[in-house]
């Protein structure tokens, strides 16, 4: 089974009024009102986010591990609270910018300072990730792809913002990964590489809650708000993302056959 991305483009008009359709039912006049309103303000601020790490859920997911070594690895870090990391996302009409800001956690566990900026500029349609890839520090310019949703028809409320979900299965990673993305910010970004659905991503669940994107605030402008392109050294090596995954599944495989977490050794959950 092959992984494909593709760009997604913007909502269909049809898309736009089974939403609408969809709040007005489910909620009443006050948050469709709402709703609508979202289309008319700013394009412009940033979101807060907390990135929980559940190693027993992480463990469990890696089902080509033998029982037997699954059981050892959460003997040995199942007793590990959850590692909580801060991240923000900056975002304007035309570009975004993902980057992990810091950590909260008591864990001994601690994760080594790597770079990872995720930038995009959607006005262009280009990205300019930066990241610490299997040891080695890359950037990643290409097109920008986004995954092939399934939206669904639960509701929820996240961040002070009434929030649809949807979901999609991983076949590099072998995961499925559940979004909740905000009816009333249609913008089509989220958390990490996130991105491709009718609104803004404020959730990411990934492996039954593995690992898991919430955001915690949701600050809008209507001033102008620069994002910048990440500075980066003049010899750092530069890939695509048809590469990126090639070597990603290559080094996956890898794991499997030796039968050890594919996200110990330079490659992220």
């Amino acid at each position: 089974m092959s992984y494909k991305l593709q760009f997604v483009k913007p909502p269909r008009p049809i898309l736009l009024r089974s939403l609408f359709l969809m709040v007005l039912r489910s909620y009443g006049l006050t948050v469709f009102l709402m709703f609508i309103t979202g289309f008319c303000c700013a394009q412009e601020g940033v979101v807060t986010y907390n990135i929980s790490h559940n190693w027993v859920k992480k463990f469990a997911s890696c089902e080509y591990i033998p029982k037997a070594d699954r059981e050892r690895y959460l003997y040995t870090w199942g007793g590990q609270k959850e590692y909580v990391e801060n991240a923000e996302l900056k975002f304007n009409a035309t570009a975004n910018r993902y980057e992990i800001t810091g950590n909260q956690s008591t864990s001994t566990y601690k994760r080594r300072e790597e770079a990872y900026i995720i930038y995009r500029d959607r006005e262009k349609n280009e990205t300019f990730d930066v990241m610490t890839f299997l040891t080695k520090e890359c950037v990643i310019q290409d097109s920008i792809p986004c995954q092939n949703w399934k939206i669904k028809n639960d509701m929820r409320e996240i961040a002070g913002h009434i929030c649809m979900n949807a979901s999609f299965y991983d076949t590099i990673k072998g995961k499925d990964v559940i979004a909740w993305f905000a009816l009333d910010l249609p913008i089509s970004i989220g958390p990490d590489k996130y991105c491709g659905l009718p609104g803004m991503i404020l959730e990411i669940s990934e492996a039954n809650g593995a690992l898991v994107y919430t955001a915690t605030s949701v600050l809008l402008y209507n001033e102008n708000l620069e994002i910048t392109k990440p500075l980066v050294k003049k010899k750092i090596k530069t890939i695509n993302y048809e590469e990126y995954n090639k070597k990603l599944m290559e080094y996956i495989a890898e794991c499997k056959k030796l039968q050890r977490p594919y996200f110990w050794g330079g490659v992220s959950f």
